[in-house]
C-alpha cells in the first residue's frame, strides 16, 4: 500500500515525491529482509465481558455471508471499496468469487487498481474474445508492476472472461477496468531532486489517477462498480496520518487518496468495506499487531463459521479504538467507525498464505524491462537471474513469514 504523492503542481507534492521514494524503499527492503520471526504465537488480547458478548451479539445478529454482504451494500450505494493489505491469497480468491454473483445482481462493472488505464481497449478485447489469450493477460499485468507476477491477481481476467462466454448472445458483458498507470520506476537513481520525482510520476499522483477513472468511467456513467484496491487507495471518510518512524512523529494527513477524492464527490453513495488484515503499530515500521486491539479476533474465535461480513460505521465495532495503531496518530480518539464502513473477515490470520508466483511472467524476453522497472535501487542491482527474480517475488508475498506469530 502506497503512499499519496500530494498536490499536482506544488511543493508539497514534490516533497511527497521525495517522501514516496524513501518510503518505497524502505517498504521493499523490509520486505526482502523479512520481519523478525517469534516462537510463539500470541493470541488476541482478551477484551471486557460485557463488550466481547455485545460485539457477538451483533455479529450473530447482523452479520452476513461475505458475498451477501458485499451484494447488499449496492442497495443504497453506488461505488463499493474493497480495500485490502495486498497478497494474501485468500482475499484475493473472494474478489474472484464475487465477479459471477456481482454479475447476476446488476453490477457489471469491476475497477481494480493493479492495472493501466491507457491499455484499457486491450483489457476490454481480451475479457470479451473467443478464446482466452493468457499471455496478453501477463502483459498486461506487467505493464503496470514487473513486481507482481501473482496468480490470483492474473486471474480476475480469467474469471471475467469465463463469465462473459458463458452468457447468452446479446447479453451485457462484464467489465474490469484499470485504474492506475505505471511511474517511471526505470528512471529512479540513488540520489533523487524533486525534478527527477516528477519524471517518475509523469502523470501525477497515482490516487488521482484512480480517482478519475472512477469518477469517468462508473460515477459519470451512472453505473455501480464495486473498486478493488489497497486499503490505503479504499479510505472514503478517513484520512491516514503519515507518521516518519526514525522522528516519532506525526508528517502530514493523507486527504487525496483515490477512495476519499470520489467520497468528497458522491458522498454517501460509496461505501469502504475492509479487508482484514494485521495493522502496523507506532513502535516501528516491522511491528504489527492485531486491528482494534484485538476485539475483531478475539470475537471471531467463539464462532464456528469464520467467514462473515458486517456494518462497522453505526454498530457496536464502531466505537473500538486502537491507540496503539498507526492509523491513531494525530487524532484526540480513533474509532473504527471512522476507519471504514464495513468489514470482511475471511479467516483468522494463522490460516492466511501468500500469494503464488507465476513462472511464466519473468521470462529472458522482459527481464531487463522487469528490473529496470522495480521501484526499489538496491532490487535493481541485487536481481540477476529470473529465478532470482521470481524467488524475490515469492517472498515478498510470504505473509506467513511476516506475521508468523498471530493466530
Amino acid at each position: 500500500m502506497r503512499r499519496d504523492i500530494g498536490h499536482h503542481g506544488g511543493r508539497r507534492e514534490t516533497a511527497a515525491f521525495t517522501r514516496l521514494g524513501r518510503i518505497l524503499s524502505v517498504f521493499l527492503l523490509l520486505l526482502a529482509v523479512g520481519a523478525e520471526l517469534f516462537s510463539q504465537k500470541r493470541s488476541p488480547a482478551e477484551i471486557p465481558n460485557d463488550l466481547k458478548r455485545t460485539l457477538g451479539e451483533y455479529v450473530q445478529g447482523h452479520g452476513m455471508n461475505p458475498e451477501d454482504y458485499v451484494v447488499s451494500k449496492f442497495r443504497d450505494h453506488d461505488i463499493v471499496f474493497i480495500g485490502e493489505h495486498h497478497l494474501i491469497k485468500h482475499d484475493v480468491e473472494f474478489i474472484l468469487s464475487l465477479i459471477p454473483i456481482l454479475y447476476k445482481n446488476g453490477i457489471r462493472d469491476l475497477g481494480i487498481e493493479f492495472g493501466c488505464y491507457e491499455l484499457q481497449d486491450q483489457v476490454d478485447a481480451l475479457i470479451t474474445a473467443e478464446t482466452y489469450d493468457a499471455d496478453l493477460a501477463r502483459r498486461l499485468m506487467f505493464q503496470w508492476g514487473s513486481y507482481w507476477p501473482y496468480v490470483e491477481y492474473l486471474d480476475l481476467y480469467r474469471r471475467a472472461w469465463e463469465l462473459n462466454r458463458s452468457l447468452p448472445e446479446g447479453a451485457p458483458k462484464f467489465r474490469i477496468v484499470n485504474l492506475d498507470y505505471r511511474p517511471r520506476w526505470d528512471l529512479l537513481e540513488d540520489s533523487m531532486t524533486e525534478g527527477l520525482w516528477r519524471r517518475v510520476f509523469f502523470k501525477g499522483p497515482r490516487d488521482r489517477q484512480m480517482a478519475r477513472v472512477i469518477l469517468e468511467e462508473f460515477v459519470g456513467k451512472n453505473k455501480k462498480a464495486l473498486v478493488y484496491a489497497g486499503q490505503h487507495h479504499a479510505f472514503t471518510r478517513f484520512y491516514r496520518p503519515e507518521y516518519e518512524f526514525a522522528w516519532k512523529r506525526l508528517i502530514g494527513v493523507r486527504k487525496q487518496g483515490a477512495g476519499n477524492i470520489v467520497w468528497r464527490r458522491v458522498r454517501e453513495r460509496a461505501f469502504n468495506i475492509c479487508l482484514h488484515y494485521p495493522w502496523t503499530t507506532t513502535a516501528g515500521p516491522q511491528t504489527y499487531d492485531y486491528p482494534v486491539d484485538g476485539a475483531v479476533d478475539r470475537v471471531m474465535k467463539d464462532f464456528e463459521i469464520k467467514r462473515v461480513g458486517f456494518d462497522v460505521a453505526g454498530s457496536p465495532f464502531g466505537r473500538l479504538g486502537d491507540e496503539g495503531a498507526i492509523y491513531a496518530v494525530g487524532r484526540k480518539k480513533f474509532a473504527f467507525g471512522d476507519f471504514c464502513d464495513g468489514y470482511l473477515f475471511l479467516k483468522p490470520f494463522g490460516e492466511c498464505e501468500g500469494c503464488t508466483v507465476d513462472p511464466l511472467f519473468i521470462t529472458p524476453g522482459n527481464f531487463d524491462t522487469a528490473v529496470a522497472n522495480l521501484p526499489n535501487m538496491k532490487l535493481k542491482r541485487t536481481i540477476k537471474t529470473v529465478a532470482q527474480f521470481l524467488e524475490r517475488m515469492k517472498r515478498f508475498a510470504d505473509i506467513k513469514r511476516f506475521y508468523p506469530d498471530l493466530e
